[in-house]
C-alpha cells in the first residue's frame, strides 16, 4: 500500500506530461532510463546531504532550506540530466528538454518519497498524502522551470551560461517553496497555496511555448 502511494503521484506526473509531448513521442527505452537516473540520483543527493551536514553541523533553517534540500538536490538532478542528454539525438525539439528533465525529477522523487514514507520517524500514509500533494507536484514544478532553461543549452545550443540558468531557475523556485512551509508555521498554506498556482500557471505555459516549437509540428 506505501509502495503504491509512494509511486503513484510520480506516475500520473509522468504521464502527464507524456501527454504533453504531441508532436514526437520519446523512445519507451528513455523513458525507463532516465526515470531510472533519476531514482539512482536519490542516493547521490543523500549522499551530499550527509556530507555537508557533517562540515557545517548547522540546524540553520536557511541551510536547511537552500542548501541541503535545494542546493544539493537541483544540482545533481542537473549534473544526471546533462550527461544523460550529452549528444543524445533524441533531444530533437525543444520541448524535449522539459520533459526529460521532468523524468529525472519525478524518478528523483518517487525515491525519496519511498525513504519518507517507510521511515519509522516520518513516515505512514499521513506522511504519503502530504508528499503527493505538495512534495512531488513541487519537484515536477522545479523541472519544468529546469528544463525551460536546460532546452536554450541542449537545443538551441547558446552556450553553457544557460546550465547555469537552468540551475538557478530551479533553485531559487525550490528554495522559496521550502522556506514557506518551514517558516511560515500554522499558517502556511495562506503563503503556499497561491505560491504554488502561480507556479503551475507558469510552468503550464513554458510547457506549451516550447511544445508548439517542435520541428515536427507540421509533419
Amino acid at each position: 500500500m506505501l509502495f503504491q502511494l509512494a509511486a503513484a503521484p510520480a506516475v500520473m506526473l509522468a504521464v502527464f506530461i507524456f501527454i504533453k509531448d504531441r508532436y514526437e513521442k520519446e523512445p519507451d527505452y528513455m523513458l525507463f532510463t532516465v526515470i531510472l537516473f533519476g531514482f539512482v540520483s536519490a542516493s547521490y543527493v543523500l549522499a551530499l546531504d550527509i556530507f555537508l551536514e557533517n562540515i557545517f553541523d548547522t540546524d540553520s533553517m536557511l541551510f536547511s532550506a537552500f542548501v541541503v534540500s535545494a542546493g544539493t538536490e537541483e544540482f545533481v538532478k542537473l549534473v544526471f540530466l546533462f550527461f544523460l542528454m550529452l549528444r543524445n539525438p533524441n533531444l530533437n525539439e525543444p520541448f524535449d528538454a522539459i520533459f526529460y528533465s521532468a523524468y529525472v525529477s519525478l524518478g528523483y522523487a518517487w525515491a525519496e518519497n519511498i525513504i519518507y514514507v517507510y521511515s519509522p520517524e516520518l513516515g505512514g500514509l499521513d506522511t504519503a498524502l502530504m508528499r503527493a500533494v505538495f512534495s512531488v507536484p513541487g519537484h515536477f514544478l522545479f523541472a519544468v522551470a529546469m528544463g525551460y532553461s536546460f532546452a536554450k543549452y541542449g537545443y538551441y545550443k547558446k552556450g553553457k551560461i544557460y546550465l547555469l540558468e537552468a540551475f538557478i531557475a530551479a533553485y531559487i523556485i525550490h528554495g522559496l517553496y521550502n522556506i514557506i512551509i518551514m517558516a511560515a508555521g500554522k499558517y502556511y498554506l495562506l503563503l503556499f497555496l497561491p505560491y504554488l498556482l502561480v507556479l503551475w500557471r507558469i510552468s503550464l505555459k513554458k510547457i506549451y511555448i516550447l511544445s508548439i516549437k517542435s520541428p515536427f509540428k507540421n509533419k
